[in-house]
């Protein structure tokens, strides 16, 4: 088993309730083929870089997962046959990676200041 992060851009004139109808929908993909979701964040409509399909902007939405090949294939199968995901892309995260980035989040919230503005500070 592999974590994947994998995040989908969905039609910006979606009402909420059919963008959290999709967003189920691709979360019930991943716990039907054996897969665990660890987050589903909605990062709201933002302004594409460059126009995709006819779409000048988008509804990002991020899924964190713990899961076999099997899964992915499934969810990129389900995001293809989806008219309302105009583009997406999955990674395989490192459990190097996961632990870097849960060390960073643990810090944090230990001292309240963004790691940035704590990066800031030292130089």
């Amino acid at each position: 088993m592999n974590y994947y992060e994998s995040i989908f851009i969905l039609n910006p004139e979606l009402s909420p309730e059919e963008t959290e109808k999709i967003k189920e929908t691709m979360s019930e993909v991943v716990r039907k083929q054996g897969g665990d979701i660890h987050i589903v964040d909605d990062w709201g409509v933002k302004k594409l870089a460059y126009d995709v399909k006819k779409h000048k902007k988008g509804r990002y939405v991020l899924m964190q997962f713990l899961g076999s090949g099997g899964v992915l294939h499934e969810l990129e199968r389900n995001y293809r046959v989806n008219d309302s995901v105009i583009k997406f892309m999955s990674l395989r995260i490192e459990k190097e990676a996961l632990q870097t980035a849960s060390l960073k989040q643990g810090e944090e919230s230990l001292s309240g200041t963004p790691p940035q503005q704590a990066e800031m500070r030292d130089s």
